[in-house]
């Protein structure tokens, strides 16, 4: 009995143990179901909102419908050399004498007995197979397919540019971001330093050896902190919203790497590689072409055509079919100047694209100078206020030793404390100026803003 008692005790257990373990695994898969989306998504490089927003972003699927138009344009002026087949069909009924007896012989209804001064009601239903083939069109058609070429080649240019305008909006935000967040960090770290000062100068206050107007001065200046505070922080969540529009994101959170990327600042001023010279010479291409099309209007046009019918009546009870072929020769001899007045328009067109480039090549030069000077701008702006920040510190902590030593005023300590913000302040804006100066290089001379996202 002893031993079958102890099987039992030993089978209740090994069954406990079973049914704790499947409870735990479950549990533990349970907790890790759930901590999954609770993982922390992957910072944004610059990299990475480079090729998300070419990608994504609205205007660049645009310029690709854009694109898919113009070369729809390319297949339009291809059909102009195809032959053209029509069907006709139509239903008369009519007792005008020379329709009915056109209609009498197409249905091979003809009798000796028809009294052409009393011809009776025909009826006629008529279907028609008609194929016309241009022979000539005096390179109307030659032109018109340049020039949708050009369109096409337009199309592709402007996306390009597209491209660069927005990997440079990208670039910018990206900074933009990166320096309101140190804009935080530095109102958030002149803060704690009022805030430690004013827990000083309470102090002296309670041990006599400071006015309460010291305490006062403290307190404003901290308030003053805290809404510089506040406008960074707003600052920095609108700077997140900006990127995560262009990234074509609608929501959700947004993390961008902590560590600036590294960009090469480019060498020389060449700005041929810039897309919108490419939509400028696209441009004249079109209007160039379509000054040849308009001229056509000069020469003549031949056209080949050919048909079948097959006429049915059912008052003469008659049904025929017949054949029409031939060629047409078509020559305007006089239309009133239009075909001037066209070649005069696409010429202007012409002239007005080639000023228009021009003026870019002229825009995009001042381009290139103004990212060039704000670059080097940036750089000793950088110079300088690392140097400024560096005696700013000094400076606080020298005022701060003296201050609780009662030898210096909180006037003093809050001058060296703000002098000390504004340094810092300086400082970021000096780093985000040349990385975004270093962008807009790079926009002015048509580059890429990073050369592995292209």
């Amino acid at each position: 009995m002893r031993g079958r008692e102890e099987g039992r005790c030993l089978l209740f257990l090994k069954r406990r143990m079973d049914c704790t373990f499947k409870s735990g695994w479950s549990l533990l898969s349970l907790m890790v179901a759930f901590a999954a989306p609770l993982q922390a998504a992957p910072a944004w490089t610059l990299e990475r909102a480079l090729g998300h927003a070419l990608t994504n972003n609205p205007d660049i699927r645009i310029t690709s419908q854009r694109i898919a138009a113009a070369r729809a344009g390319i297949e339009q002026a291809n059909a102009s050399l195809w032959p053209r087949l029509q069907f006709q069909s139509s239903y008369t009924r009519t007792d005008n004498p020379m329709l009915a007896f056109g209609g009498i012989l197409n249905q091979r209804a003809y009798s000796t007995t028809l009294d052409f001064n009393d011809v009776p009601d025909v009826d006629n239903l008529n279907v028609r197979g008609l194929v016309t083939l241009p022979l000539y069109s005096g390179g109307r058609i030659r032109a018109a397919r340049e020039a949708a070429k050009a369109d096409t080649d337009l199309a592709v240019a402007q996306a390009d540019a597209v491209r660069n305008t927005l990997g440079f909006e990208v670039a910018r935000a990206f900074h933009t971001i990166l320096k309101t967040r140190a804009f935080v960090r530095t109102a958030e770290a002149g803060v704690q330093s009022f805030e430690q000062n004013l827990l000083i100068a309470s102090n002296r206050v309670d041990a006599g050896t400071a006015l309460a107007t010291d305490l006062l001065d403290i307190q404003v200046r901290l308030a003053q902190a805290r809404e510089d505070l506040v406008r960074a922080r707003n600052a920095y969540v609108l700077s997140r919203r900006a990127l995560r529009g262009l990234l074509g994101i609608p929501g959700g959170d947004l993390t961008v790497d902590e560590s600036p990327p590294l960009v090469r600042i480019p060498d020389g001023n060449d700005f041929s590689h810039r897309p919108e010279l490419a939509v400028m010479s696209e441009a004249q291409r079109a209007a160039d072409a379509r000054i040849q099309e308009a001229k056509s209007g000069y020469r003549p046009h031949v056209n080949a055509f050919g048909s079948l019918d097959y006429d049915q009546g059912w008052e003469m009870d008659g049904d025929g079919q017949s054949y029409t072929a031939g060629i047409m020769l078509q020559w305007d001899l006089w239309d009133g100047q239009r075909t001037r007045g066209r070649v005069s328009e696409a010429r202007a067109h012409l002239d007005a694209a080639r000023e228009e480039e021009r003026k870019l090549r002229l825009a995009i030069d001042f381009e290139v100078e103004q990212a060039r000077l704000h670059l080097e701008e940036a750089a000793e702006r950088l110079a300088v206020t690392e140097t400024t920040v560096a005696l700013a510190a000094q400076s606080v902590d020298l005022t701060r030793a003296r201050f609780e030593e009662g030898l210096a005023l909180a006037t003093q300590l809050m001058d060296a404390e703000t002098a000390l913000i504004a340094a810092r302040v300086r400082r970021v804006e000096a780093e985000a100026d040349q990385r975004i100066a270093i962008a807009a290089l790079r926009k002015a001379l048509g580059l890429p803003q990073w050369e592995d996202s292209w």
